[in-house]
């Protein structure tokens, strides 16, 4: 059995790491090049070059994860600096000549290859192409140095977000509305006021319970500023690299040459789709949009982008009677996190089981995941609080893929959910908000998806899928977060870990779930349409005027004067680009999925079992849509995603 990660590195290992790994890389690729054609065949060819990547990939992803994680600044550095190196030498490994030929000669001789086989050889192949390959040497060579441009400008946008640690001061008088642990875990100034940073745990509460509405205004601002002009300008000009790039390789638009290895296909497709969407959404947005404005009261018929929130979560208490700080009373985090692996153990047939495994802080907690019969299937980490330098929001990060090794054991996959909870303050432990046990089981609806690979290849291995089918998993287990059944089973009150979430409080959390549906999925669909917007034009995009003019147009809500909000849209600078409609498209598919649960019963280990089998376990090894299919019996379709956000 393969053994856990290693976290134990040290700067001066981490800086020496890129040498080692991309030595040992080229000499496997140097053998597998020379190679006489005759004696080419799928292990020495196809599947050496996917052994050797995957063991390149697995010789550097821990310490690039340091990165993100470390407590270490030089740690940290060492870790940024490796990522950057990586990054820009996958762009030289994936223009090889030398390789694309050997692939394309294995290519044009193969014999018969199972499904997986040839599944391997197609998309191998496509991303050489992808990065230029068969284009005559010149395009070829700027599409490369376009990319490692590219690249640079991505991970500088990332490391100035990171670096960030302003923060607001604000007096006693402008937290009320903000309940006593709130306070109790900000910074004081000397000037006896209070610093409210712009991390996700002190952000979003005061932008929903802060009753000065001015205060408000200039937290958001301050927020929306973040790392302006420096993020506007590198984005400017990766939407710009990114436009020469795709021209280069002979696609219309850089969407066009992003959607053309997904399940969208195309730019139209994806436009069509959100189009259709944001049809069936504007009447429900509009009228939950004047109710806010109603409540608001007042002169100023506008509903400002720092006022929002407020109101939604007024309107919450007012009509739903839902008060968030009160409900987090039956959230203790431990209790949740208990009743989480309970539920999906159930479920998945698993067993979250805490192991002394080597980590990376002594904050992470790490466990053994294991099946019916006992054995180990991974390993899997929670990283939970902030501390300074880590990565500031929620997310899961493979920390190593599953996959058939060599000598024909299995490596066993390993996941990690990094997140900034409220961590424990006044000798209490934290409770989680609704909102926040909804992020939990969304990131671990992704840990599931790296867990339960059973992909043969690592390139197939986990959420290594179309990146439009990535949230799927995600999207799924947020389902369980609204079933009466399963609230009962992560909930207990603080005070008295008996007591669960009462039941009047269940049904109004329920029937307050699609209050703001319009809204929410109308700001989502702005989003995803900004994006494709961005990466579609044919010319120079403003990307503050382009902004400004979607955002009224779509999610009804004006763009605050004077903020930058893109400067910190990170998704569309880190993997998300010409991709962000893949959470709605997910979402949709991930709805008819859920349905099989809710006809079976969300518990039914069966339906559990099939899912697990058939979405989860293969990864990227057979096409998406096909295995969508064949769980549900039929293609996928809107329906049930229109009918659970009652839009239909």
């Amino acid at each position: 059995m393969s053994k856990a990660p290693d976290f134990s590195y040290t700067p001066e290992q981490v800086k020496t790491i890129s040498g080692t790994a991309i030595k040992d890389l080229e000499e496997k690729l140097g053998t597998l090049a020379a190679i006489p054609g005759p004696q080419r065949d799928f292990n020495n060819t196809v599947l050496a070059f996917e052994r050797a990547t995957s063991d390149f990939s697995e010789a550097v992803q821990i310490p690039i994860l340091l990165a993100y994680v470390s407590d270490n600044a030089e740690l940290r550095a060492a870790g940024q600096e490796l990522e950057l190196e990586i990054s820009r030498y996958s762009v030289d490994l994936m223009t090889r000549e030398d390789i694309f030929n050997a692939l394309n000669e294995y290519s044009g001789k193969a014999g018969k290859l199972d499904e997986v086989e040839a599944r391997l050889l197609e998309k191998t192949l496509l991303d050489f192409k992808r990065n230029g390959l068969g284009l005559e040497p010149r395009k070829k060579n700027k599409v490369k140095k376009l990319m490692k441009e590219l690249i640079g400008l991505e991970l500088q946008f990332s490391k100035n977000l990171r670096e960030v640690n302003d923060a607001l001061e604000v007096t006693e008088a402008e937290l009320k509305g903000l309940p006593e642990d709130y306070k109790a875990r900000l910074k004081r100034t000397e000037k006896g006021g209070y610093l409210v940073t712009m991390n996700t745990p002190d952000y979003v509460p005061f932008m929903d319970s802060a009753e000065d509405g001015d205060a408000r205004r200039r937290l958001e601002h301050k927020v929306n500023n973040r790392c302006v002009p420096a993020n506007i300008e590198l984005m400017e000009s990766a939407i710009a690299l990114r436009r020469k790039i795709a021209k280069l390789l002979g696609y219309p638009t850089f969407a066009d040459y992003v959607l053309a290895d997904r399940m969208a296909a195309n730019s139209e497709n994806v436009f069509t789709f959100l189009e259709r969407t944001w049809a069936k959404l504007k009447k429900k947005g509009r009228k939950e949009l004047r109710a806010r404005v109603k409540l608001k009261g007042g002169e100023d018929k506008t509903m400002h982008s720092w006022e929002w929130r407020y109101y939604n979560n007024l309107l919450k208490k007012t009509e739903y009677s839902i008060d968030h700080e009160k409900i987090k009373e039956y959230f203790p985090l431990e209790t949740v996190v208990k009743g989480m692996f309970e539920v999906f153990g159930e479920v998945f047939g698993a067993r979250f089981a805490p192991a002394p495994l080597p980590v990376w802080h002594k904050d992470v907690r790490a466990y053994e995941v294991k099946n019916k019969d006992g054995s180990v299937a991974a390993y899997f980490y929670f990283d939970l609080f902030p501390r300074e330098g880590k990565y500031k929001h929620a997310a899961c990060f493979g920390l190593r893929h599953g996959r058939e090794l060599a000598d024909g054991s299995y490596e066993l996959p390993a996941a990690a959910i990094v997140s900034n909870f409220p961590p424990p303050s006044g000798g209490r432990q934290p409770l989680l908000k609704f909102d926040d046990l909804v992020t939990l089981f969304h990131e671990f609806g992704h840990v599931t998806h790296n867990i339960f690979t059973k992909a043969r290849y690592g390139k197939f291995s986990g959420t290594s899928v179309s990146r439009d089918f990535v949230e799927v998993p995600s999207k799924m287990l947020e389902n369980w977060a609204y079933e009466p059944s399963v609230l009962r089973r992560i909930s207990g009150h603080y005070k008295n870990p008996s007591e669960k979430l009462p039941e009047q409080l269940i049904k109004k959390l329920i029937a307050a779930k699609n209050m703001d549906s319009g809204l929410v999925y109308l700001r989502q669909l702005f989003f995803s349409i900004l994006d494709m917007r961005y990466h579609t034009a044919r010319g120079k995009v403003d990307t503050t005027k382009l902004y400004d003019k979607l955002m009224k147009k779509i999610s009804l809500l004006p763009l605050s004067p004077d903020t930058h909000p893109q400067a910190n849209f990170g998704h569309l600078m880190g993997g998300y680009e010409a991709g962000y409609y893949s959470y709605l498209w997910s979402e949709v598919i991930a709805a008819d999925l859920f349905g099989a649960f809710g006809a079976a019963g969300v518990m039914d280990p069966e339906t559990g079992a099939k899912y697990r089998e058939l979405i989860l376990a293969p990864g990227r090894s057979y096409d998406e849509a096909a295995q969508v299919e064949k769980f549900l019996g039929r293609p996928a379709g809107e329906d049930a995603f229109l009918k659970s956000i009652d839009a239909s």
